[in-house]
C-alpha cells in the first residue's frame, strides 16, 4: 500500500508522464525541457521515491490513455522530479544484437551524483553492457 508521500509524489509525476509522451513526435532535448518545465514544485531527493513514482506514472498513463511507458520515458520522468534537488544525467545508449546490424537494442537510464539508477530492472547478463551513446543533463 503506497503511503500518502507516494501517493502525493504520483499525482506530481502524472503531468511529467504526459509531456514525456511527447517523446513520439518531438526531438528529445525539446521533451527535456519540457519535463523539466512541468516538475515545477514535484522535487524530490529520493531516487527510489523518483524512480517508483516514475514507474507507478508511465504505467498508469499508457493503461488509462494508451501512451507509453518505456524506459526513456520512466528516465524522463524521475529525472524531472530529481533534477532540481540532484545533479541527473540521461543516458541513451545501445548495444549489439545477435540478429545484425539492422536490429536495435537500446536503453535510457539515469546517472544521478555520478551513481547509474536503473528504471527497468534490466538484466545486464542478458548480452553485453550498454555503451552510452548520448548524455543530456537533466540539473
Amino acid at each position: 500500500m503506497p503511503t500518502v508521500a507516494e501517493v502525493v509524489l504520483f499525482v506530481r509525476a502524472m503531468p511529467i508522464a504526459m509531456a514525456a509522451q511527447g517523446i513520439r513526435e518531438r526531438p528529445l532535448p525539446r521533451v527535456l525541457d519540457r519535463v523539466r518545465a512541468m516538475a515545477g514544485r514535484a522535487a524530490v531527493d529520493d531516487a527510489v521515491m523518483a524512480v517508483r513514482a516514475a514507474q507507478r506514472a508511465c504505467s498508469r498513463w499508457a493503461r488509462w490513455f494508451g501512451g507509453i511507458d518505456t524506459c526513456l520515458t520512466r528516465s524522463l520522468v524521475a529525472g524531472a522530479l530529481l533534477a532540481r534537488r540532484r545533479e541527473v544525467v540521461l543516458h541513451v545508449g545501445f548495444r549489439p544484437t545477435q540478429q545484425g546490424a539492422e536490429a536495435v537494442d537500446g536503453h535510457a537510464w539515469l546517472v544521478v551524483d555520478g551513481v547509474a539508477v536503473e528504471l527497468t530492472g534490466l538484466d545486464e547478463r542478458g548480452g553485453a553492457p550498454y555503451e552510452s551513446t548520448l548524455q543530456l543533463p537533466m540539473s
